[in-house]
């Protein structure tokens, strides 16, 4: 029997051994060195030296091998107890996070990175703890009694870069920026950099780049040097967490650096496929938006305008709220000079214009070209004049759109929306028959709900049952990690608030673009010394925040725009609009059920005022945040806020209404509003009554901010 089970146990390991050309180029080499891993039972330095040595590609190790070589590292490591300074004082020093003597603090680099100290016992415990995210793959590790199916989760696990926490020590960035490059197209660019671009762009950058680590930043600023343009290739992966990755459904490509919680976007980065830029005028018989008539690509005009909206709301929250924004920031923008087509790269102009540059679907191009231009000019876009000719034509339009493509820091590909159908009941399905166009086994699908479930709870305990479909294990997880999830669903919501709650009270609106679900990520990041989960907030192309001139607080316009954030934030007004609200989103991923919905709601909404009364406050007081701002919005800020109040409490009493009215458009008046603001302010609370109602105790008397206006 023994014999028996030592045959089954070798045919096992054979059977996964012969799949290793699939995903090494250098077969034997990692058929060598996973017989080697087997073997060892307890830590050993000798192993650990070969392992550097390959990992920091010494030996001329394939990048796959080095990754795999990491795992093995991180594997070692959490088989040492705390208790052993002599080996972890080896594997610091290799890791360059400490160097001799052995008295010498751990790099004060590290405190970039999310611990909380640079004393070696400390920082040793939450090292190993950072470890232990992935036991679900070590655990399993029981050498040459490792299962297949352990084995391959081990293995499948090391092409993640972003989750192998050593990668970012024994990687160079130079080494990391070729390894991207090579998974993409590269054309010619020039950096854009308008005039009209605001100081605040420039800050923000400044202040997101100081708290970057040094690793995160090296790799950035390389990219970002020189104006080249990124494009998805056929060597570009959309299974999550790649290195670089093309998102399902998406047009942007999204870059997680090994060993980091960090990701850039590039936006955006082309099509899959001959065509990497096109036009489309119509969609299903309708006009699409106008910033999506250039298929694949940006707007320059629309990166400009959301690189400015964004940092000023930026520098808005870090003001009010002592920290970073939780939104992405522009960390460059170029100009698009060549496309890459089958033929090479050919100069855009060229790629309009020229049948056999583009290639089939010309002539659909053109028509959508032309349809595009003439309601350009129709929607008021000026500054390009009328030239004749096919040429011409392309110049127009070129003229108008004037492609660009950003980089962007800080932002998440697990958008909410999406991660509400991937952890659904056929959330499986979606992702890898009709996302990737591929088959699967349980093996990958657990994979896939693990990866999920980590982003999303920050670190969870395995449910320790077998994987039977996608709904019965996440549903097991879940359970087993309950408190965990009620925990993080809580934080999600109160974050969410808070970031509404500063924009109402500046008076900025995005008509619901930046707070859709599509466009709120979801991240988990290591912080303090623990696993943590945050929101992203994106795609601020619609973001309106009155400007320091002459801005104004335009209620007739601005409150049915607010009310569309609301709808997306988490507006109950329908139960099918609540579903595909951030908040509705949230719940599917999280589960939730109604005790905890009403806890959210409540936290929620008292984060949401508490956030409403700071930033008031600090419009109020604070001269570096009135510096953003208009003299005349300051003046009148709580104006609206009194008039709303002061109105829903007449409870239809026509009296007390009457000498209410006289006694606002007296004070009004004397404030310099027009005589007829009164009537127009109040045509507003009427038409939008219901949602003002809701939200009444953010206007309300006793909010904690001096008013310029008595409400009584």
């Amino acid at each position: 029997m023994r014999t028996s089970g030592r045959t089954s146990r070798a045919s096992s390991l054979k059977r996964l051994l012969s799949i290793l050309s699939l995903e090494f180029r250098q077969a034997d080499r990692a058929h060598e060195l996973l017989k080697k891993f087997l073997r060892q039972q307890t830590y050993q330095p000798d192993f650990c030296r070969e392992l550097f040595l390959i990992a920091r590609g010494e030996t001329k190790s394939e990048w796959a091998l080095r990754r795999l070589a990491i795992l093995m590292l991180e594997n070692q490591i959490l088989r040492l107890r705390s208790a052993e300074p002599k080996a972890f004082e080896f594997l610091l020093t290799q890791l360059n996070l400490k160097s001799a003597p052995p008295d010498q603090k751990i790099s004060r680099l590290v405190l970039r990175e999310g611990f909380t100290t640079t004393d070696p016992g400390g920082f040793i415990r939450e090292f190993k703890t950072k470890l232990r995210r992935y036991n679900r793959i070590h655990k399993p590790i029981r050498g040459t009694r490792t299962s297949h199916d352990a084995l391959g989760q081990f293995i499948a696990h090391a092409r993640d870069d972003c989750k192998l926490s050593l990668a970012r020590y024994l990687f160079k960035p130079a080494e990391v920026v070729e390894e991207i490059l090579r998974q993409v197209r590269i054309t010619e660019g020039v950096r854009d950099i308008g005039a009209s671009e605001s100081r605040h762009v420039k800050e923000e950058l400044q202040a997101q780049l100081a708290l970057l680590p040094s690793f995160e930043a090296s790799v950035l600023n390389r990219l970002r040097a020189n104006g080249s343009i990124y494009w998805v290739s056929d060597k570009t992966r959309s299974q999550i967490n790649s290195l670089v990755e093309y998102p399902l459904t998406t047009v942007v490509l999204v870059i997680k650096l090994p060993g980091s919680d960090l990701e850039f976007e590039i936006k955006r980065a082309g099509r899959r496929g001959p065509q990497s830029l096109n036009i489309v005028y119509e969609r299903g018989g309708l006009t699409v938006p106008p910033s999506h008539r250039l298929d694949g690509g940006s707007m320059g005009s629309l990166l400009r305008y959301e690189s400015n909206h964004g940092a000023k709301f930026a520098a808005v929250y870090r003001l009010v709220h002592g920290s970073a924004a939780p939104v992405g920031t522009h960390a460059s923008r170029s100009n698009i000079n060549t496309v890459p087509t089958q033929n090479g790269r050919v100069r855009i102009l060229s790629y309009f214009t020229e049948p056999r540059l583009f290639g089939e679907g010309f002539r659909g191009m053109r028509i959508a070209m032309k349809e595009s231009v003439k309601a350009f000019r129709s929607e008021g876009s000026a500054g390009v004049p009328e030239i004749p000719g096919d040429l011409g034509l392309s110049a127009q339009f070129i003229g108008q759109t004037a492609p660009a493509q950003a980089l962007i820091v800080g932002t998440s590909s697990f958008r909410l929306d999406k991660l509400a159908a991937y952890l659904a009941r056929d959330g499986v399905e979606l992702y890898f028959r009709e996302g990737l166009g591929v088959a699967y086994s349980n093996l990958d699908a657990k994979a896939f709900a693990d990866a999920l479930l980590e982003e999303v709870l920050g670190a969870c305990e395995p449910a320790g049952v077998r994987y039977n479909n996608h709904d019965q294990y996440i549903t097991a997880v879940l359970s087993q990690n309950r408190a965990r999830a009620d925990e993080v669903y809580l934080s999600l919501t109160k974050q969410l608030a808070k970031f509404w709650g500063t924009m109402l009270a500046v008076r900025a609106y995005s008509a619901g673009e930046s707070l859709v679900a599509r466009n709120v990520g979801l991240k988990s990041f290591w912080h303090q010394g623990k696993w943590d989960v945050k929101l992203i907030f994106l795609d601020h192309d619609a973001l309106v925040i009155p400007n320091p001139r002459n801005g104004h607080f335009f209620a007739h316009g601005d409150i049915p725009n607010m009310r569309l954030d609301e709808r997306h934030v988490w507006g109950r007004w329908k139960p099918e609009r609540f579903a595909a609200s951030d908040v509705g989103c949230l719940q599917k991923i999280y589960r939730v059920n109604q005790a905890l919905d009403l806890q959210g709601e409540t936290l929620a909404r008292a984060e949401l005022k508490a956030a409403y009364v700071k930033t008031q406050r600090e419009l109020l007081t604070n001269p570096a945040l009135q510096r953003l701002f208009s003299k005349n919005l300051l003046k009148h800020l709580r104006d609206w806020d009194v008039l709303v109040d002061g109105y829903l409490q007449l409870n239809g009493d026509k009296a007390a209404a009457s000498r209410w009215r006289r006694k606002m458009k007296s004070i009004l008046t004397a404030k310099g509003y027009k005589k007829d603001m009164l009537a127009a302010y109040i045509g507003v609370i009427e038409r939008n009554k219901e949602f003002l109602t809701e939200y009444r105790f953010l206007f309300s008397a006793d909010t904690d901010v001096h008013s310029n206006v008595s409400p009584s």
